[in-house]
């Protein structure tokens, strides 16, 4: 191709040559300036035989190439834009399935989500249950203890109820036994009471006492604490009488009056104190007479005359 184009370019400029030297030059006018002499063009150079000859040849060869490459390039095109067609097909089609793969991710990653919140409910369902199930046994447990504190306590109930059963026997047999003491002690009272009346009856010729006692009971005492008994004596006669009272122990019991006088139909108040000694019997004993003698040394009356009346005993006991 390039020895073809300076082929064609040697030949243009010969013939430019030639042609442009023939014909007449024209006169130039009168004082008109002659124009500036072009410089000498140098005479091209002649082209070689070979390449003359060679030209319209090669310009088929390469003609003849250029169409024998022109499909050549047409399929080459063809394949091109085939190749890239295909191309931007598995590029679309990549596209395709990444969407695709992106939407089965989200399918997934929402079924993941609601997987996970199945599970969550189902987590949440099983603890709810877990913690019922532990409620209930915790009920339980305490329903059993609370049966078994039942049961306990009945046990306890019921060996305490034995406990006062056996404590209500015993007092049972101790009070029998208290009673049967007691009813020995009163027959034994009884019959020394019986003893002591026979004793103290008057014999036949004793004066009557001229006073009566209220009241006409025997004096109980307790014996761990001092202690006061009051008792009431009224004349009987229809004289002034004059009495005096002795006791047994001294020492246990002390009276007040020891010595008094009592007008006809009248009382006089005795107090007897006893104070805190051993549990003992005592007897207190009232002798009294006709009053005579002198009212301020009754002591001296009692011994210079003997009494009229008979003397009255009263037992007192401590318990």
């Amino acid at each position: 191709m390039a020895i073809g184009i300076s082929v064609f370019i040697g030949i243009s400029t010969a013939f430019s040559l030639i042609f442009g030297c023939g014909g007449k030059k024209k006169k130039a006018p009168a004082g008109a300036a002659k124009p500036l002499s072009a410089p000498p063009v140098p005479p091209p150079v002649p082209p070689k035989a070979d390449s003359k000859m060679k030209a319209p040849e090669e310009k088929e060869k390469s003609k003849k190439s250029e169409k024998k490459e022109e499909p050549k390039k047409e399929e080459e095109k063809k394949e091109k834009s085939k190749k890239s067609e295909k191309k931007e097909e598995k590029k679309e089609e990549k596209k395709e399935e990444k969407k695709e793969d992106e939407k089965k991710d989200d399918k997934k990653s929402d079924m993941k989500d609601e997987d996970k919140k199945d599970e969550e409910k189902k987590d949440d369902k099983e603890k709810k249950e877990e913690k019922k199930e532990d409620e209930k046994e915790k009920e339980d447990e305490k329903k059993d203890e609370k049966k078994d504190e039942k049961e306990e306590d009945k046990k306890e109930e019921k060996k305490e109820e034995k406990k006062e059963e056996e404590k209500k026997e015993e007092k049972k047999d101790e009070e029998k036994k208290e009673e049967k003491k007691e009813e020995e002690k009163k027959e034994e009272k009884k019959e020394e009471e019986k003893k002591e009346e026979k004793k103290e009856e008057p014999k036949a010729g004793e004066p009557k006492p001229h006073v009566t006692i209220e009241p006409n009971t025997d004096l109980a005492f307790q014996a761990d604490q001092q202690e006061q008994k009051k008792i009431t004596l009224t004349n009987t006669h229809d004289k002034k009488i004059m009495f005096k009272i002795k006791t047994s122990d001294n020492v246990a019991y002390l009276v007040n009056p020891v010595f008094g006088t009592i007008d006809a139909g009248k009382t006089a108040e005795v107090t007897i104190t006893r104070n805190k000694a051993p549990a003992k019997e005592a007897k207190l004993v009232i002798v009294n007479s006709v009053f005579s003698g002198d009212d301020k040394d009754l002591a001296k009356s009692f011994k210079t005359g003997k009494p009229t009346g008979g003397q009255v005993t009263i037992k007192m006991n401590a318990k």
